[in-house]
């Protein structure tokens, strides 16, 4: 929780508190324990938030190895490590799509690191996660939103 909040309270926020202004803030926290998913022994958590635009829910997890994972995205299966500048999309699952983000990318200078795509279903709907070296600029999230088969691209800075 004072990972969730430390980006828009800064150092307000403490390990003490953060229960207590998540709740002022509306936010619910609710925490069940399952004995039985192992691969998950050190827990895991999963983050909803909604507004009037819709609802997004992102879960992940300590592995038993300590590494931090994101286990799914608005209930797409994806497994991938946060890295401090990401590149989320929800896109058509069509051949392509993946190439073209790559190229403006490279237009952009925009070096990739690491990508990872869930899907339910083969030409479907899918969510990538590609984890970059810099931040994307507003004029090129613009281009990739523009792209025909997206239909979300947020630029993330952890």
């Amino acid at each position: 929780m004072k990972g969730l909040l430390t980006s828009a309270l800064g150092d307000k926020i403490n390990y003490v508190n953060a229960s207590l202004e998540a709740k002022a803030r509306g936010i619910d926290v609710v925490e069940i324990k399952d004995e039985l998913s192992p691969e998950f022994a050190r827990g895991s958590l999963q983050l909803d938030s909604f507004s009037d635009k819709g609802g997004h829910s992102v879960s992940g997890t300590v592995f038993g190895d300590g590494d931090l994972g994101i286990t799914s995205i608005d209930e797409y299966p994806i497994n991938f490590v946060p890295s401090r500048h990401m590149l989320f999309t929800r896109h058509r699952d069509m051949p392509g799509i993946i190439g073209q983000i790559g190229s403006l990318l490279g237009k952009y200078n925009v070096n990739i690191a690491s990508m990872q795509v869930g899907r339910r279903i083969v030409r479907g709907e899918a969510v990538m996660v590609l984890s970059i070296d810099d931040p994307i600029p507003s004029e090129l999230l613009g281009s990739i939103l523009a792209m025909q088969g997206i239909n979300e691209a947020h630029s993330v800075t952890l």
